[in-house]
């Protein structure tokens, strides 16, 4: 014996072959069903014309359907979302919750569009300060490697000749590289590695005496005299500990004028280097 679904009084006909799917709930408008209503009665051909079997006897209503948990993992992860995989996440359980909710019945639509939102909003800022950073990076001509476009380098990504602005601090960590045709104050005139990189690190007073007999030795041959002046000075930089674990073991000598005014190379024709 079969059974068919039997809807109460005053709610809409019942299409061919309906069977409530899992989670399935009346629309709240719909009247309520009397008090001990069968849902379920033996089918009867004669009811609904051409439906097939139904349920098989034993078949329960289903609770009332819970809220999505891809829902709430969803709004959850967008409110995380300022971290890329946690956005990522959020947006596909989001999307998968707002399908399971059309499909079958349950609660949390506000939460997995919530989920959407915030995570779009992070994603977008995410992108932003990409660009920001990107496009205020300083650019090198693939042709000649010298600086083209200003912006900021790492101190240690400074390479014999390149022209730069000077943060006049005592331990700096990047700067803004500029074309040496454009107003800037300083500019690399020699660079050469630290004795013994293989060892351990030497220590602020070894590397400074390295620094000053290093930079002095190579003035002569790599400054242009006839362009520096009384306002300009001989400085330098060398690696901290910190950054000496991380690999670097260069020394960078400067030439740097008081005022940001040159606008030109201040190096021989052919400078040692």
């Amino acid at each position: 014996m079969g059974l068919q679904f039997n809807p109460p009084p005053g709610w809409p006909p019942v299409p061919s072959g309906f069977v409530p799917p899992p989670g399935w709930q009346a629309d709240p408008s719909w009247p309520p069903p009397p008090a001990g209503w069968q849902f379920w009665v033996p089918y009867e051909a004669s009811a609904y014309p051409g439906a097939g079997v139904g349920q098989p006897a034993g078949y329960q209503i289903p609770h009332k359907a819970g809220t999505s948990g891809f829902a709430i993992a969803s709004f959850v992860l967008g409110i995380l979302g300022l971290f890329l995989l946690s956005g990522v996440l959020s947006i596909i359980f989001g999307i998968v919750a707002l399908v399971k909710i059309r499909n079958v019945p349950q609660r949390g639509k506000g939460f997995a569009i919530a989920g959407l939102a915030l995570s779009a909003v992070w994603l977008a800022t995410v992108v932003a300060v990409l660009v920001v950073a990107i496009t205020g990076q300083a650019h090198r001509s693939a042709a000649t490697g010298q600086i083209n476009q200003s912006g900021s380098i790492n101190i240690y990504a400074l390479r014999f000749r390149d022209c730069f602005d000077n943060p006049d601090a005592a331990s700096v960590s990047t700067v803004t590289a500029i074309p040496c045709t454009q107003p800037h104050n300083a500019q690399v005139f020699a660079q050469f590695d630290v004795a013994g990189t293989n060892s351990s690190y030497p220590g602020g007073a070894s590397l400074r005496q390295q620094a000053t007999r290093g930079c002095n030795s190579r003035i002569a041959g790599n400054l242009d005299r006839s362009k520096t002046t009384n306002t300009m000075s001989i400085r330098f930089t060398y690696p901290l500990q910190g950054s000496w674990e991380l690999g670097h073991r260069s020394i960078n000598c400067l030439v740097v004028d008081q005022t940001p005014d040159l606008t030109s190379s201040l190096l021989v024709a052919h400078p040692q280097g």
